[in-house]
């Protein structure tokens, strides 16, 4: 074998092959976004893989645009692989949103591609549920939504206090710059949603200048990213850390390492010496919901400001309502990089320590809509990837082990019984799933077929039984066999597969 074709049978790096014992695990998850999405009484729809590259420009921002696989077609129009679902859900609906009641309740679980570099719970290509309330502005809406993806993180897996879902405010956060008379506010909603880079690549930076391999530097400052993010403060005991006295350091200074970078930032895009450290102290404001109404209101700032935290106190009420608030925390330096937010948004964070990247996020975008000539249609809704809560799940064990599907394996003994065989496979097909291999294969092999694929029952076919209108039906574990008329096969099998 060459070693072009070699490197080609390897794959894409970042794009993912998925054998059954694999996805079978995805399917977990898969299935917990689909039935809950029903559940909550959302309808499933789809859109094309291929959208104008124009579409995600406008409507994403260039940081997204530069991360989408591009091509020409034909015709050469400039079109992308779909990065995301949103701005192709806002040309949905800005063509045919009259034929709908509103609110419009939709979900869907695209394939969406990504050209980034892939490292833990980053791919080239992956699954997203989108969920979306269309068409009201009720802080409910924003609920039901975090209730929605609270339901589809429990159901897939994970316990109440090994995920969290940090919310902000866009409106909060952009009307307290407007009240500091900063200009940039989009670049600082930048630096802001971006803070964890930044912490990372300081300390990667730093440990490369130490003789660490790039490789290695790489991921152990994710790992120290994962710890300042779930718990800066260093409450919990980090024995990996803390017995290499070349990492230990870092541990106690996470949140001065964050603040140098980020005020650095900050500073390089021309906030004053003034403006800086407000900006920077008003993001460490998070927690208990109720506690951070109450910290917010005890500051002094404009009457547009105080209107946003009034309806972040408004949220509050819903979130106690829908029974999530035990898995909430407002936190005043989530920003969401996307250019469409409006008012709130939201990420789901890991607490196991696992994986630093959010499980899910959303928020609510009330002019992408608009911008496209639909009118003014308010909208809120969650993105929410499977590879972050698939590899959390995966190091918590929480995967069932693998099962082929088959339940029952008809074995034909002889050809001259293999059409009453094929017609008993036929007839249980329509109750279990049933594995039939009519290739003239002896009983030996097909004995030993079942049981490489675990496949609990058995039923033999053979020429004697057949002329009395019986069948054998074997118990592939303990070996044991009995005689059971074809009559009440069925009636055996859902005594036994029950």
């Amino acid at each position: 074998m060459d070693s072009e074709l070699k490197e080609i049978l390897k794959g894409i790096k970042g794009n993912r092959d998925f054998y059954p014992e694999d996805y079978a695990e995805y399917k977990v998850i898969f299935d917990a976004m689909h039935n809950i999405s029903k559940q909550f009484g959302y309808e499933l729809y789809e859109g094309p893989i291929l959208e104008y590259a124009k579409l995600i420009e406008y409507k994403s921002g260039q940081n997204l645009a530069t991360e989408t696989y591009r091509l020409l077609d034909r015709e050469k129009r400039k079109l992308v692989l779909r990065p995301e679902m949103t701005p192709s859900l806002a040309r949905l609906i800005v063509n045919q949103h009259q034929r709908y009641p509103k609110p419009i309740r939709w979900y869907c679980l695209p394939r969406v591609f990504r050209d980034e570099t892939p490292q833990r719970g980053r791919v080239k290509e992956h699954f997203q549920l989108n969920a979306d309330i269309i068409g009201v502005n009720h802080p409910a809406a924003d609920a039901e939504i975090i209730a929605l993806t609270t339901s589809v993180i429990k159901t897939a897996g994970l316990k109440d206090e090994e995920f969290v879902c940090v919310i902000n405010s866009r409106e909060l956060l952009q009307s307290y710059l407007e009240f500091l008379d900063i200009k940039k506010k989009e670049e600082v909603i930048r630096i802001i949603d971006a803070k964890g880079k930044y912490v990372q690549n300081a300390i990667e930076a730093d440990l490369i200048k130490k003789g660490f391999k790039s490789s290695e530097s790489k991921v152990l400052a994710q790992r120290l990213r994962t710890i300042w993010q779930q718990d800066p403060r260093k409450e919990k005991n980090y024995p990996d850390i803390e017995s290499k006295s070349d990492l230990a350091q870092y541990l106690d200074k996470l949140m001065i390492i964050e603040e140098k970078e980020v005020k650095a930032a900050l500073e390089d895009i021309g906030l004053s010496a003034e403006q800086t450290p407000k900006v920077y102290d008003f993001t460490l404001i998070k927690g208990i919901p109720q506690d951070v109404i109450v910290a917010l209101k005890s500051l002094e700032v404009s009457d547009r400001v105080k209107l946003a935290i009034e309806n972040m106190e408004e949220l509050l009420t819903y979130l106690e309502s829908f029974d999530v608030i035990k898995n909430c925390e407002f936190d005043m330096s989530i920003a969401r990089g996307l250019d469409y937010y409006t008012g709130v948004v939201y990420e789901f964070l890991d607490r196991t320590g696992s994986v630093a990247r959010a499980i899910a996020g959303g928020g609510r975008y009330d002019q992408l809509i608009e911008s496209f000539g639909g009118g003014k249609i308010p909208a809120t809704g969650i993105g929410m990837g499977e590879t972050v809560l698939h590899s959390i799940l995966k190091k918590l064990n929480r995967f069932p082990s693998y099962k082929h599907p088959g339940e029952i394996y008809v074995a034909a003994i002889s050809e001259d019984v293999m059409p009453a065989a094929a017609k008993i496979a036929r007839d249980l097909r329509k109750d279990f799933s049933v594995v039939f291999n009519p290739f003239g294969w002896k009983l030996s092999r097909q004995l030993e077929d079942a049981g490489n694929r675990n496949i609990p029952n058995m039923i033999i076919i053979g020429k004697r039984d057949l002329d009395e209108d019986k069948v054998t039906l074997r118990d592939m574990k303990s070996g044991e066999q009995i005689t059971v008329l074809i009559s009440k096969l069925k009636e055996e099998l859902d005594a036994k597969i029950s």
